[in-house]
């Protein structure tokens, strides 16, 4: 036992090589068990996006929302939308072998598109618009206002010129604490 000022290291004696070789691979297991979940479902939404099935997506960041989101993290003075935004860049980072070009607040048109990103073949790409709803009816309502300020400002502009793109989904994701409402329009 070692005693530091913070905090405290203990060591520990493994007592032979078959019990060593056992607790590095059950140790092993678990934690590529849990980062693989979390990759899989990243790769499970931005699939569900690239797809427009948006009840998949919703499940799924439903699910990453209420496992790893608590109501403590919007008690904080900046917008709500910032804190979903950087929770969705976050989810996005687990797919760098499953999308490219992402950009975040990127220049588009003539705003600033939240989200945006391509699939790994170059064919498809995504536009999310993020919302923070202040109340759970207005959910729907928000999300479709979403939409419309990716069409209203021309978000999509750089992927409707591009000849190798042949799908481009508009996404207005609405959230409501650690809940979310997805609404979709393919624009191409």
């Amino acid at each position: 036992n070692i005693s530091g000022e913070d905090k405290t290291v203990y060591s520990l004696k493994i007592p032979n090589r078959e019990i060593r070789k056992c607790f590095i691979k059950n140790i092993k297991e678990h934690f590529d068990t849990i980062v693989n979940q979390g990759e899989n479902k990243a790769k499970l939404i931005a699939n569900a996006l690239f797809e427009g099935d948006f009840t998949v997506a919703k499940k799924h960041i439903d699910s990453l929302l209420n496992s790893y989101v608590s109501i403590r993290d919007f008690a904080t003075k900046s917008k709500p939308e910032n804190f979903y935004h950087g929770f969705l860049s976050g989810v996005f980072t687990n797919c760098s072998n499953f999308i490219t070009d992402f950009k975040s607040n990127s220049e588009s048109g003539d705003g600033y598109a939240d989200l945006m990103f391509v699939n790994k073949t170059g064919d498809k790409a995504v536009i999310l618009e993020i919302k923070a709803s202040s109340k759970i009816e207005s959910v729907i309502e928000d999300a479709n206002h979403a939409i419309k300020q990716i069409e209203d400002k021309g978000y999509a502009k750089s992927y409707t010129t591009n000849p190798f793109i042949n799908e481009i989904y508009g996404i207005g994701i609405s959230f409501y604490n650690k809940q979310c409402y997805i609404a979709g329009k393919k624009i191409k």
